[in-house]
């Protein structure tokens, strides 16, 4: 009895010891490949609703298979052109009009300096004035463009890869594996209801923002649609990015404040009375499981890591709950204690 004690000990010191050398290699991959991980994951993950996509083509318009995989493909390779395009034009856009924008905050900043000054507190002026009329905006603009090809890059890829899986899937037999299955059904679920929520944020503010003639409009709403995918901080993002051009065109006045307060009710109500709704359960992951992993896979993995973070948490949740030894952490990471 006593002769087993130490070796079941022993044996448990082990398997955890093993279990963090396991992660810590397995991480240390995920870092190194992550120029080809990331486009392999964003594509299965886009498969998903691609493939739910050809299925009603094929049902509904009684499409042939090769011509609904065409059109799936082509209408993803559309909208990538169009969002890089978009973007692209709209920021070039806005850095070749920034010499207004810049005298407009040196204007705001000479306005504050004088109402300090009339009460006793002074700094130094010319030194922020020259700081900012000495910004190195062609620097700017030329790192700008070499993030637009990276982009590009990643989007190819991710369009090569999803374009394998779409032709690949007609002489794969469909699958059984029951915890492949309800990983993939919750993943569709749950970027098909993201998808419609985070659309319909993004034209709402889209209206707000058009509505108060916001310079870059059309590109902060596609931030809006764009940031509804990244849990908790998400949100918060998207209604504070556009405050900097705010304040350059309207200063701290009432249209500074009603905008933001517009765009912060939008995201309270279609985050957290509308979307809860339709998704029920979710992802049955904790909210503290969602804030650690959006933390770890945005270490990771970077911005791509913080938009996979929740859809990576939950299948790696569900693959847990197959396996007997490891269906305790699934149940933690559920928010529900084991016995």
């Amino acid at each position: 009895m006593f002769s087993d004690k130490p070796t079941f000990y022993y044996l448990k010191a082990s398997t955890i010891c093993l279990t963090i050398i396991a992660a810590g290699i397995v991480t240390a991959f995920l870092v190194y490949t992550k120029s080809l991980m990331i486009p392999l994951v964003i594509s299965i993950l886009l498969y998903t609703i691609l493939a739910q996509m050809t299925l009603y083509m094929k049902h509904k318009f009684s499409f042939p298979s090769w011509l609904a995989m065409t059109v799936s493909i082509l209408l993803c390779v559309a909208l990538f052109v169009g969002v890089i395009w978009f973007t692209a034009n709209s920021v070039g856009t806005f850095l070749k009009g920034a010499e207004v924008y810049r005298q407009n905050l040196i204007d705001t900043i000479n306005d504050i300096a004088t109402r300090l000054q009339q009460h006793g507190i002074t700094f130094d002026q010319k030194f922020i004035e020259n700081y900012l009329r000495e910004l190195p905006l062609f620097n700017w603009l030329k790192n700008f463009g070499g993030k637009v090809f990276n982009i590009v890059s990643d989007a190819t890829l991710v369009v090569l890869f999803m374009t394998f899986f779409l032709f690949g899937s007609k002489k794969t037999p469909p699958i059984t594996n029951p915890a492949i299955k309800e990983m993939l059904a919750n993943v569709s679920v749950y970027l098909s209801v993201k998808l419609i929520a985070s659309l319909a944020t993004g034209l709402i503010a889209a209206g707000i923002l058009f509505g108060f003639q916001v310079k870059l409009a059309a590109l902060f709403a596609l931030f809006v649609f764009l940031l509804n995918f990244i849990p908790s901080v998400g949100s918060i993002i998207a209604v504070l990015l556009p405050a900097p051009v705010l304040f350059l065109q309207y200063g701290l006045g009432p249209q500074f404040f009603v905008v933001i307060g517009l765009l912060t009710a939008t995201e309270f109500t279609i985050g957290n009375l509308l979307e809860p709704r339709f998704l029920g359960e979710g992802m049955d992951l904790h909210p503290a499981v969602v804030v650690g992993g959006l933390i770890f896979w945005t270490l990771v993995w970077g911005v791509p890591g913080a938009f996979l973070s929740v859809p990576i948490t939950a299948s790696i949740k569900i693959v847990l709950s197959k396996i007997k030894h490891t269906r305790p952490v699934a149940e933690f990471l559920a928010g529900r204690l084991p016995h």
